[in-house]
C-alpha cells in the first residue's frame, strides 16, 4: 500500500467527522421542501463552497487529463468567456428568475411555464441524461482511489475474495446515498461543507509543498519539450492539439450563457438558498471559490508532465514509469498518470490529506447528483402522472428508495461500461441528450412573454435528436458505420480517412443541437398563435410576492454620478448592501483585468506572433500560477471558512426554527400555473 497508518488515521477521522454530521442532520428534515431545499435556508457561502465541486472526484481527474495532454493553453483560452461569466454571475441571469418562480425542480418550472406533460417529457429526458453522465463517476473515483492507495486487485473477506474495484465502488457509494437518504440537502449541505472545509485547507498545504519542491524553470524546461504545434506553454503554437483547441471554447463561451443552470446535478442548491438575492451572491463566490480549485489543482498535472519527460527527473520519474507500464487499457493509463505520479511524490500526511481531498470531492459531488437525479426521478417524471400530491410521509419514502435506485444504477453502469474517449467529450455528449435543447427553454421560459408550449416542445426534441443521434454515430462510427459506408462506396476518400473515429466531436455535436435548439424555439413562438404569459404570476412579483424573498439592503451612502452609474452597469442592484457591493466590484475588477491580458496577449499573438516567444509565456504562467495563485489560495480560502462556517450555523437554526411546509413539495396545481 501506498498509504502509511498516519494517512489512513487522516482519512479515518475526516470520515467519522462526516457519519456523525449524517447522524446529527437526520433529525431536522420533516418535510418534503426540507429534503429537497433544506427548506430555503442555504446562505451564500454553503451554496458557493458546496457548487464548487459539483464534478468532484471526476472533474479533478477530467482536468489533470487534459492539462497533462494539452497543458497551459487550455487554461488561456477559456480566459476569452470572462466578461459573459460576469454578466451571468452579477446580473443574477436566469439563478435569481429561477430562484424566484420558488420550484423545487427546473421541470417544476416547466409545468409552472408551459405544461404538465412537457414536465415529464423534460424530467425524463434530463433523467436519462444525468444518470448516464454520472454512470461513469464511480469508475473514475475507484480507479483513481485504488492506484493512489496502491490496494490490491483482490482481497479476503469473511471466506470470500472480493474484487477491489467493486468494493471501493459500493462502499463509497453507500456512505453517499446514506448522506442523501437521511436528512436530504440539509444533510448534504451540512456534510459537504464539513469535507470542501477540510479539502480546501489540504489542497493549500499540497500546493505550498509543490512550490517549495520544484523550481519553476525547471518544470517550464520539461513543458518546453512538447512536440511542434502542441505546445503546452504556448497557446498560438497548438496547430496539432485536436481535442482541447481554440475551437473546444469557443463552443464553451456560447453554452457558458446558454446552460445557465440548465444541468440539474446541483439541483438542490438552486433552490436552498433563503432568497432569490442570496442565491445570486452564491454564484457570484464561485469566483473565488474556483479560484482555489484551479491554482491548487493546476500545478499538479503540470510537474507530472515536466518530470515524466525530462532526463534531469529521470530518477523520480522510474518508479512511476514502472507503475505505468503495468496499466494495459491506454485509456485507463492516461486517466491514472498523475494520481501514480502524485503518491509517489508527497511525503507521509501529504499523501493521507490528498486522498482525503479526493475522497471528499467525490462524496461530496457524488450525494448532490444521487440525491438530484432521485429527486428528479420522482419530482418529475412519477409525480406528473398522479393527479393529486402523495402524503407527506409516502412522498419522503419515494425520494429516499429514488436515491438508493440511482445509486444502485450508477454501481452497475461503472461496472460494465468501458470509457473510450476524453472524459470531458464523454461528459459533453451525455449531457447533450438533455442539454442541448434546455437552455432555450429555460433562458426562453423566464425572459420571453411570447415562448409558448409548442415551442418548448419543439426546441427539447430538436436538441435532443441531434445531440443523441450525434452520440450514437460517434459511439457506432468505427465499427459499424464506417465499414457500412465503405462496404457501399470503396472509394469515398472522406470515409477512409475518417474511419477510425467520427471526424466530429461531442463538443462541436453539442453545439450544432443549441444552435437548432434555439433557432426552433423563437420561429415556432413568432408563427404559431400568440401567446401571453402572465410573468408577474410566474415570477412572484407585484401582487404575487412572497415577503420572505424581498432583500431591502441598507447599501450605506449611495454613490453619487460616475460611481453610481458604473455600479448600474455591472449588476449592482439595491438589493446589495455595502459589503455586497465590495464583493461584486473585486469579483469585477480582478476577473475584468485578467481579460485584459487575455485580450493584450491575443491580438499581439495573432498581430505580432514573434514578440511574445516561449520564453515570455513561461514567465507569465510563473507569475499567474506560482505568485498570485499561491497567494490568493491563502486569502480566498480563509474568507470562504469564516463566511461558510457562519451560514452553517444560521442553516442549522432555520432548520430548527422552520419545519417547513407540507404543501410545498412541488406539486403544481391550476392556481399556481402561469401558462395559459
Amino acid at each position: 500500500m501506498n498509504l502509511h497508518w498516519i494517512d489512513w488515521t487522516i482519512v479515518a477521522l475526516v470520515l467519522a467527522g462526516v457519519i456523525g454530521l449524517t447522524v446529527y442532520s437526520k433529525r431536522y428534515t420533516r418535510s418534503v421542501a426540507g429534503f429537497l431545499s433544506a427548506n430555503r435556508q442555504g446562505g451564500r457561502y454553503l451554496i458557493a463552497l458546496n457548487c464548487g465541486v459539483l464534478g468532484g472526484a471526476i472533474s479533478i481527474v477530467a482536468l489533470w487529463e487534459m492539462l497533462y495532454n494539452s497543458g497551459l493553453p487550455t487554461q488561456w483560452w477559456p480566459l476569452m468567456n470572462i466578461p459573459l461569466n460576469l454578466f451571468i454571475l452579477l446580473s443574477g441571469f436566469v439563478v435569481y428568475r429561477y430562484r424566484q418562480t420558488r420550484a423545487l425542480t427546473i421541470a417544476q418550472f416547466f409545468e409552472m411555464r408551459y405544461s404538465r406533460k412537457f414536465r415529464f417529457f423534460a424530467g425524463l429526458l434530463c433523467w436519462l441524461s444525468g444518470i448516464f453522465n454520472f454512470g461513469i463517476f464511480p469508475a473514475i473515483f475507484a480507479r483513481f482511489f485504488i492506484h493512489f492507495c496502491g490496494l490490491p486487485a483482490e482481497v479476503r473477506l469473511l471466506g470470500f475474495t472480493l474484487q477491489m474495484f467493486p468494493l471501493i465502488m459500493f462502499a463509497y457509494l453507500s456512505l453517499a446515498a446514506t448522506i442523501a437518504c437521511s436528512g436530504g440537502q440539509f444533510s448534504i449541505m451540512l456534510t459537504d461543507f464539513f469535507l470542501n472545509l477540510v479539502s480546501m485547507f489540504a489542497a493549500v498545504l499540497v500546493l505550498v509543498f509543490l512550490v517549495r519542491t520544484f523550481r519553476w524553470n525547471d518544470l517550464a524546461a520539461g513543458l518546453l519539450l512538447a512536440p511542434e504545434g502542441k505546445s503546452m506553454i504556448n497557446p498560438f503554437k497548438t496547430s496539432q492539439a485536436t481535442n482541447f483547441n481554440v475551437w473546444y471554447f469557443l463552443i464553451g463561451l456560447f453554452s457558458s450563457i446558454y446552460s445557465v443552470q440548465a444541468w440539474l446535478g446541483g439541483t438542490g442548491y438552486g433552490t436552498s438558498a433563503r432568497t432569490p438575492h442570496e442565491a445570486r451572491m452564491g454564484s457570484i463566490l464561485t469566483i473565488p471559490r474556483n479560484m482555489i480549485a484551479w491554482f491548487c489543482m493546476i500545478l499538479i498535472p503540470l510537474s507530472a508532465y515536466a518530470v515524466l519527460h525530462h532526463p534531469s527527473f529521470a530518477a523520480t520519474a522510474a518508479p512511476v514509469n514502472e507503475v505505468l507500464a503495468r496499466i494495459v487499457d491506454p485509456i485507463l493509463r492516461g486517466q491514472m498518470t498523475v494520481p501514480i505520479y502524485l503518491v509517489h511524490l508527497l511525503p507521509v500526511g501529504l499523501v493521507g490529506l490528498f486522498a482525503v481531498i479526493i475522497l471528499a470531492a467525490a462524496i461530496a459531488s457524488d450525494d448532490t447528483y444521487i440525491h438530484a437525479w432521485g429527486s428528479i426521478l420522482i419530482q418529475d417524471i412519477v409525480s406528473p402522472l398522479h393527479k393529486k400530491p402523495f402524503e407527506p410521509k409516502q412522498h419522503l419514502l419515494y425520494l429516499r428508495l429514488a436515491i438508493i435506485g440511482v445509486a444502485a444504477f450508477s454501481f452497475l453502469f461503472s461496472l460494465f461500461f468501458p470509457i473510450r474517449d476524453f472524459i470531458y467529450m464523454y461528459f459533453a455528449l451525455t449531457g447533450a441528450i438533455y442539454l442541448g435543447g434546455a437552455g432555450s427553454v429555460i433562458i426562453g421560459g423566464l425572459y420571453w412573454k411570447r415562448g409558448t408550449t409548442a415551442a418548448a416542445w419543439t426546441a427539447l426534441s430538436v436538441g435532443t435528436v441531434l445531440a443523441f443521434g450525434g452520440m450514437l454515430v460517434q459511439a457506432f462510427w468505427a465499427t459499424h458505420l464506417a465499414p457500412f459506408l465503405l462496404g457501399l462506396w470503396p472509394a469515398w476518400a472522406w470515409a477512409l480517412e475518417h474511419r477510425e473515429k467520427f471526424p466530429l466531436t461531442g463538443q462541436v455535436i453539442y453545439f450544432i443541437a443549441m444552435i437548432s435548439a434555439v433557432s426552433s424555439y423563437v420561429l415556432v413562438s413568432l408563427l404559431g398563435p400568440r401567446r401571453i404569459h402572465d410573468m408577474d404570476k410566474l415570477l412572484h412579483r407585484g401582487a404575487y410576492v412572497v415577503k420572505d424573498d424581498v432583500v431591502l439592503a441598507s447599501p450605506g451612502p449611495a454613490a453619487a454620478g460616475s460611481g453610481k452609474r458604473m455600479s448600474s452597469w455591472i449588476g449592482i442592484t439595491p438589493e446589495f448592501s455595502a459589503s455586497d457591493r465590495r464583493i461584486a466590484r473585486f469579483v469585477f475588477f480582478w476577473q475584468m483585468g485578467w481579460f485584459a491580458v487575455f485580450l493584450t496577449g491575443t491580438l499581439l499573438g495573432i498581430l505580432r506572433p514573434g514578440w511574445i516567444t516561449d520564453s515570455l509565456w513561461v514567465r507569465f504562467w510563473y507569475i499567474r500560477v506560482m505568485w498570485v495563485g499561491s497567494g490568493m489560495c491563502v486569502l480566498c480560502s480563509i474568507w470562504l471558512a469564516i463566511g461558510g462556517f457562519r451560514d452553517a450555523v444560521r442553516m442549522v437554526r432555520g432548520m430548527k426554527r422552520k419545519p417547513g411546509d407540507e404543501a410545498d413539495d412541488g406539486f403544481v396545481s391550476d392556481r399556481n400555473r402561469s401558462a395559459p
